[in-house]
């Protein structure tokens, strides 16, 4: 989320507002003129094929038909009441390279997909539904394998990192573009990144391919899955722990064939953003006023990769005088707790006027509790900790009052 409202908002801005010599920020990087251009793979309603019925052609880079390739279907029935169910059929294409799955059910809640694999690479149409009047037409294109990138610029990839510093985390969310301009597909094989020490949650946004990242314990992230020619993309997001220190810097690793990197944070007011090698930073704002600061770099072709990207955080937001009144408000709202539980029986003779007395002064902690939380002078963990705990003061209050 963040990363597209960042760049989305990034991108959208004047060219003609960038300080002498920042680099254009284009929203993808031109495919060269000899830069081979796969044909379209296509899913098709078609009144010419009976109901209930699948034609697949597979096709080569060149719109060749391949005979004897297996041709997967996927059957997914959805059920609110019994969940879902998985089934699968298969069956080889034929000297035309065509394949036909008939005699298949074209309720609303049934879907399908179809896969091809060539060597350990992944070819699949985006998942459909049958229509209950036609058939369905699905023309899947299938590349020969590469595993080690070519030495010349014909795969190049771009990476945007937006980062966003949370109460008690910094929040990355990392996205990879890559530009495969071959008739060949790439599958990396052990494609580690590093990332930071002490890097948690690494989560990959859930994708229609096999197109993805895994943590690796202690060293990052394993790129996996298959990029065929034109533009492929990853997603996902991790966090590291953040001690509200003023400062902080990280390095980021990436994977092969980076030639335009882009480096975007939320900004409180003093907050700077440094990035080794990049420009000076820049402020922009999304359309909800969020002020951001973005930075890039783009590589002439005889440049090598971007491999690492080095980043420095400063002029964060520290803990100050209202966030530590919060807290000690919190303990006291604590121990009150404790003395209140502890004092139950002798309790009942108080007197209407001390429960009274109790009351405003819970009351009037809540309340400070809560302008502190809309100030952001504490986080939502110390937040819930302390309004639960003078919830339960108070509730004894009242008990002990009636």
């Amino acid at each position: 989320m963040i990363l597209s409202i960042f760049f989305a908002a990034t991108v959208a801005a004047s060219a003609s507002a960038l300080p002498a010599g920042h680099p254009h920020l284009t929203p993808q990087p031109h495919a060269a003129p000899n830069f081979f251009r796969p044909p379209a793979d296509t899913t098709s309603e078609l009144a010419t094929i009976p109901t209930g019925t699948i034609r697949v052609e597979v096709r080569d880079p060149f719109d060749h038909p391949l005979a004897n390739h297996t041709v997967d279907l996927g059957i997914v029935r959805q059920s609110i009441a019994k969940g879902d169910t998985h089934l699968h059929d298969q069956t080889t294409t034929d000297t035309a390279g065509d394949a036909t799955f008939a005699g298949l059910e074209t309720g609303s809640n049934i879907a399908y997909r179809v896969t091809v694999h060539e060597a350990d690479a992944t070819y699949a149409a985006t998942p459909f539904r049958l229509d209950p009047t036609k058939g369905s037409q699905v023309v899947l294109h299938v590349y020969p394998v590469m595993h080690d990138l070519p030495q010349s610029n014909a795969i190049g990839a771009r990476s945007i990192i937006a980062v966003e510093v949370k109460d008690d985390r910094i929040q990355i969310q990392q996205e990879f573009d890559f530009f495969n301009g071959t008739a060949l597909a790439w599958v990396p094989h052990d494609v580690i990144f590093r990332l930071p020490d002490g890097f948690t949650a690494l989560n990959g946004m859930q994708q229609m391919s096999d197109l993805g990242v895994d943590a690796v314990p202690g060293q990052g992230a394993r790129l996996h899955g298959t990029f065929p020619p034109g533009q492929s993309t990853v997603v996902f997001s991790w966090q590291l722990p953040y001690a509200g220190d003023p400062s902080v810097s990280f390095d980021v690793g990436l994977p092969p064939a980076v030639r335009d990197a882009f480096v975007q944070a939320a900004a409180a007011p003093n907050m700077k953003l440094e990035v080794a090698g990049f420009r000076e930073a820049i402020v922009r704002s999304n359309e909800e006023g969020l002020r951001l600061l973005v930075t890039r770099k783009q590589l002439n072709d005889n440049e090598p990769a971007i491999r690492k990207i080095s980043i420095g955080l400063s002029g964060l937001p520290t803990p100050g005088p209202t966030r530590l009144i919060a807290t000690v408000l919190a303990v006291l709202g604590l121990a009150a707790g404790i003395y209140i539980a502890t004092q139950r029986k002798t309790a009942r003779t108080r007197t209407k006027a001390s429960a009274k007395r109790d009351r405003e002064r819970i009351l009037e902690e809540i309340d400070e509790l809560e302008t502190a939380k809309a100030r952001g002078d504490i986080g939502p963990k110390t937040y819930e900790r302390a309004r639960r705990e003078l919830v339960d003061d108070l509730a004894a209050v009242l008990a002990t009052a009636k």
